[in-house]
């Protein structure tokens, strides 16, 4: 007599790795809000309106689909929008659109974005509108590269 046990290794397999998915995205969706709010903790501008500190968000993706995102705060907390240019700045807006519009491109598996969507904010890191250099998300960056110690692609990318 004999037992073949393919269908029950197989369905083990899926059920071990759907279980690893599910941990990882777990430790990802409690990782990201912290790391953003070390971001604003330790960011150097002067927040005037609250609208930059509104539009920080985090979002955390498996193979390109949104598994969970939040803000620093659970309400909007500027009362006006600011103001860059011409254009009328509200933070938590732009921070809404960003899930919307953001496209994680062909990644196969997990990716956590941390951003400050307000239009003004890589002027700030870059000190391009200034003469001095401010942080606004960056001051984070050692800390994420060295938590994950080689094993996530880390990018810093300033959108202008």
């Amino acid at each position: 007599m004999g037992c073949d046990f393919t269908g029950l290794r197989n369905r083990f397999a899926k059920e071990y790795k759907q279980r690893a998915i599910d941990i990882q995205t777990s430790m990802l969706l409690e990782y990201a809000p912290i790391q953003l709010k070390k971001a604003y903790q330790n960011s150097t501008f002067r927040n005037r309106t609250y609208n930059l500190a509104d539009s920080y968000i985090w979002v955390v993706y498996y193979k390109g689909i949104v598994k969970g995102s939040g803000y620093l705060w659970g309400g909007r907390r500027a009362n006006i929008n600011s103001t860059y240019g011409t254009q009328s700045v509200n933070g938590r807006q732009l921070a809404n659109q960003f899930i919307s519009l953001y496209s994680s491109g062909e990644i196969s598996g997990w990716e956590m974005v941390l951003a400050a969507t307000a239009p003004y904010a890589s002027n700030l890191e870059t000190g391009e509108s200034r003469t001095r250099q401010f942080y606004v998300i960056s001051s984070i960056y050692d800390e994420v590269t060295s938590d994950f110690k080689g094993k996530a692609k880390i990018n810093f990318i300033i959108n202008s």
